[in-house]
């Protein structure tokens, strides 16, 4: 037998085994295909998934990242749960709400009282959310928010409110979470993208909508065509990231833990963001010449008993009696 022993030839074997392992590791890193509800850089409320995406990149290097592929360019809004679903890409950004036709319920940290609405991992509230969505094919990884009463959706008209007996009879554009109090006030409830809204009030098409105000209101341009902002916040907005199931089960245990890492920080960051947003956004629909409506003490009450009775009627029809229990409990443990 014949060894060859010379330094070059022990270099190249060096080099190529160094090279093969570089390779190893590089292959080893997931890249995972994101999909959001709205455009970076223009609403609010898609930066989370701006801000989600940032800190696994950061975090990841080297185990896992993620490539923006696009928003409603890609795939219409309300389409894009379903198609996470089926594994058209692997992470998404959006309202929680837009899961209501997949995950019956899967909105119900709306309600939350907890200062991050889905408790964090780690969290019985977080257990309980994440196997709503288990069960049907998705990975929930956070829900971000601002804090109770901030960044949350207000309705919107061009017709003086002092109490919530005011909606009866009128046209309301809603989302699948504010439908229900417009229709408990006796409202009629009317389902629009928000690229429609502005000619519907333009046009009295419709009377009012519903919209979290921090979420880029004078974006859309909606100050020129509507009279009064109701100041009775309601529910908790802000945004959720989810994932494919099958996808977040193929990743190694410690590319999952970047992801809850990342979900954490954008949960911390989420509360000033939207506070700052607010501010913006209410002064120039006032200097737009909006009237910002503040309710009496009792109307507010009213108000705010509606809008949570309504909701809470809506999650009995999904939820049995059992799991309404423990939600309640989840959410009791928070104050």
């Amino acid at each position: 037998m014949t060894f060859i022993s010379t330094k070059g030839v022990l270099v190249g074997v060096l080099a190529a085994g160094i090279s093969a392992t570089a390779f190893s590791a590089a292959s080893a890193q997931e890249t995972l295909r994101m999909v959001g509800a709205w455009a970076l850089g223009f609403s609010p409320t898609g930066e989370i998934g701006q801000n989600f995406m940032d800190n696994v990149n950061r975090l990841g290097e080297g185990v896992v990242q993620i490539e923006y592929l696009g928003a409603d360019d890609v795939l219409p809004p309300f389409d894009q749960p379903e198609a996470l679903v089926n594994g058209v890409f692997d992470v998404w950004y959006g309202a929680p709400n837009y899961w209501a036709g997949v995950v019956p319920g899967g909105d119900i940290t709306e309600l939350s009282p907890h200062p991050v609405p889905d408790g964090g991992p780690g969290s019985e509230l977080y257990d309980f959310i994440v196997g709503l969505y288990e069960a049907r094919g998705v990975r929930h990884i956070g829900h971000a928010a601002g804090d109770i009463g901030v960044g949350v959706h207000y309705f919107s008209t061009n017709f003086p409110v002092t109490s919530i007996d005011d909606l009866e009879g009128r046209q309301m554009r809603v989302t699948p979470l504010t439908r229900h109090i417009v229709q408990a006030a006796g409202g009629e409830s009317v389902t629009l993208p928000p690229s429609e809204v502005y000619l519907a009030m333009d046009r009295g098409t419709v009377d009012g909508f519903s919209w979290p105000v921090a979420d880029g209101f004078t974006r859309y341009g909606w100050q020129d065509v509507t009279d009064y902002m109701i100041d009775q916040p309601m529910y908790r907005s802000g945004g959720s990231i989810a994932m494919n199931l099958d996808r977040w089960n193929g990743l190694s245990e410690e590319a999952q833990d970047i992801l809850l890492q990342a979900m954490a920080e954008t949960q911390e960051w989420t509360p000033g963001w939207f506070a700052q947003n607010l501010e913006e956004q209410t002064t120039l629909m006032q200097e737009a010449g909006m009237e910002i409506l503040t309710l009496s003490e009792e109307e507010a009450e009213r108000w705010n008993t509606v809008a949570v009775d309504s909701l809470w009627a809506y999650y009995e029809t999904i939820f049995d009696a059992e799991q309404i229990a423990e939600v309640r409990a989840l959410f009791d443990a928070a104050e």
